[in-house]
């Protein structure tokens, strides 16, 4: 399966050397605050200490309030942050201290739903062209070959007829259509791992349940794992296999939804 053509067959059997996408061991992510003239910095424990693992084709919830960590975790697990210490692994391969240009490969494999749909899209761009730039970037296929893979990628998230929508500005389509545009854009390069980072904290309510069903059947029709961060139980509980709990940094509790949600170990 290439980028170039998004194939649209489901997957159904990987050989990679890790059972596990992500490996987590003892993650730190501290910010220095409070640095100046006369006084020492302080280290903010954004994430401290944790420790996950997500399989293939699974999607983990991390669920927690705002400031708890959750997101600076989910952009540390995607090396969009650089770790303090402890260990990460993506399909077998230490990436904790790799350097950008060492990364390249993981750029493909693991991708990000963010969660403003307003902003995550160049306004300047039709949709067409913000779902060719991955695939430029990446020098995958010819035009002939990307028009083919964006054409696909959109009846995948359901925008059709794919015609109309490839040539439409993102100030044209709802707040729903831009956040299935930014799916797409997610899905260009066939990861195996994807963050989704409140995907629908910022959707009408009457959106949200369509936009995760969605998820879902990306998910199960592509074998793709999904790293889930939100702040709302209820949907949690509808998009993932299992969850965890994340208080100041750190991960208080982990396990199937039904465990976790129907008897909670932690207040």
């Amino acid at each position: 399966m290439t980028a170039a053509t998004v194939d649209t067959q489901p997957v159904t059997e990987a050989s990679p050397a890790s059972p596990h996408v992500v490996e987590v061991d003892a993650l730190k992510k501290y910010f220095e605050i409070g640095r100046g003239l006369f006084r020492k910095s302080v280290s903010l424990k954004a994430v401290d200490l944790v420790t996950l693992a997500i399989s293939r084709g699974e999607t983990l919830a991390v669920v927690g309030e705002s400031g708890s960590g959750k997101t600076t975790l989910g952009r540390t697990i995607i090396r969009l942050l650089e770790p303090t210490d402890g260990k990460l692994l993506y399909d077998g391969q230490d990436i904790t201290h790799k350097s950008d240009k060492e990364l390249m490969w993981l750029r493909r494999k693991a991708q990000m739903i963010p969660q403003d749909p307003y902003s995550s899209v160049n306004p300047a761009f039709p949709v067409y062209r913000i779902l060719d730039e991955p695939l430029i970037i990446h020098k995958e296929g010819d035009r002939a070959q990307r028009q083919e893979a964006v054409m696909k990628a959109l009846q995948s998230v359901k925008l059709n007829p794919p015609e109309f929508f490839a040539n439409k500005y993102p100030h044209m389509l709802s707040g729903g259509q831009r956040q299935r545009v930014a799916i797409a854009r997610a899905l260009m390069l066939n990861p195996e791992f994807i963050l989704a980072d409140e995907p629908v904290s910022m959707l009408d309510a009457s959106v949200r349940i369509s936009i995760l069903r969605l998820l879902r059947q990306i998910q199960l029709k592509f074998g793709i794992a999904f790293l889930y961060i939100t702040h709302d139980l209820a949907t949690a509980k509808h998009f993932s296999d299992r969850v965890g709990i994340m208080y100041a940094g750190r991960l208080v509790e982990e396990g199937p939804v039904r465990g976790v949600l129907g008897e909670p170990l932690h207040p």
